[in-house]
């Protein structure tokens, strides 16, 4: 990002615990430390306090609570704005852009508590028009595409900035390299192209000739998580109603953490995971869609069941 000027926080890389904790005794707050290698989406802190960054730093670089991920951490200016989700398809030259999308991050409502992989998303976005949509992809989705082409390496495949809506424009504070989780579970339920078709676009540079088609309506899915999750969580607990979510209308329930277990003559699906079942709804609009969703999750239980109330909720 750096090299193309895509817009991105301010950032420095360490691997040094004494060095990177100077740095964080001087700079500005909030203050975003991040493992630089994968952890299943909870290796960021967002720290309003130093005391919180410096504890967050040693986790990742003395504690090795990621492992080899927390070999080097970043330290980010914090990015203050609205947060949503941009997909892409790229073929290596040509991409189209899915519909905007946002996911909800933390684990209870209002924002609070510790990141997770993903507690609920919408899609598409009302508060995101045609200008803001073009403007993201004049200054960073086709940049991005276009720096892959120029350092030799066409990125083919799923092309996810993470993106917040600052004062200043849009900036980017993370690029994935595949389809978001949550987002799509609800992607999957407003495609009517048949994802294979893009698929193969992609990998045959064929994207410039693909219309992609999308259903006129919205989308939204919520993860019902295990108690305790993004920390410790005890499994095997009994899931009772799945069938029921699923008859009503619209609702499709993605499995995430889930287990058939049989003894005897009895079968029963248990959790197996953190983030367990996710439910989507479709509607007319978004809010059809959410009451839809929620409905169904009135007809779902697990022992320690959790999940945010407020999907959707605060649309800007």
């Amino acid at each position: 990002m750096k090299r193309h000027n895509i817009p991105t926080a301010k950032y420095k890389v360490f691997n040094n615990f004494e060095k990177a904790k100077t740095y964080i005794e001087k700079a500005p707050l909030p203050i975003v430390v991040k493992a630089s290698g994968l952890a299943l989406g909870k290796g960021v802190t967002v720290a309003p306090t130093k005391a919180e960054a410096l504890r967050a730093l040693k986790q990742i670089l003395v504690d090795k609570i990621f492992g080899v991920s927390g070999n080097e951490v970043v330290i980010e200016e914090y990015l203050a704005g609205t947060e949503i989700s941009i997909h892409a398809i790229s073929d290596g030259k040509n991409y189209k852009i899915f519909p905007t999308s946002q996911d909800h991050k933390r684990i209870f409502d209002d924002d609070m508590g510790p990141n997770t992989g993903g507690m609920g998303v919408i899609a598409p976005l009302p508060f995101v028009d045609e200008a803001l949509l073009s403007k993201i992809e004049e200054k960073i989705v086709a940049p991005i595409i276009e720096g892959m082409i120029k350092e030799g390496r066409p990125f083919v495949g799923c092309l996810y900035p993470g993106i917040m809506l600052t004062d200043e424009g849009p900036k980017v504070f993370e690029i994935n390299a595949r389809l978001g989780d949550p987002e799509a579970q609800a992607y999957l339920r407003l495609l009517k192209t048949d994802f294979l078709e893009i698929v193969d676009a992609s990998i045959d540079e064929k994207l410039d000739k693909l219309e992609i088609k999308w259903n006129d309506a919205f989308a939204c899915n919520i993860a019902l998580a295990s108690n305790g999750y993004p920390g410790d969580y005890e499994k095997g607990k009994v899931i009772t109603g799945i069938e029921e979510a699923e008859m009503q209308p619209d609702v499709v329930v993605f499995h995430a953490g889930t287990k058939i277990v049989r003894q005897g003559l009895t079968t029963n699906t248990v959790t197996n995971g953190g983030r367990v079942l996710g439910i989507s709804a479709t509607g007319l609009t978004l809010e059809k869609a959410l009451s839809t969703a929620y409905g169904a999750i009135s007809k779902i239980y697990f022992e320690g069941i959790q999940f945010r109330k407020d999907i959707g909720k605060k649309t800007g």
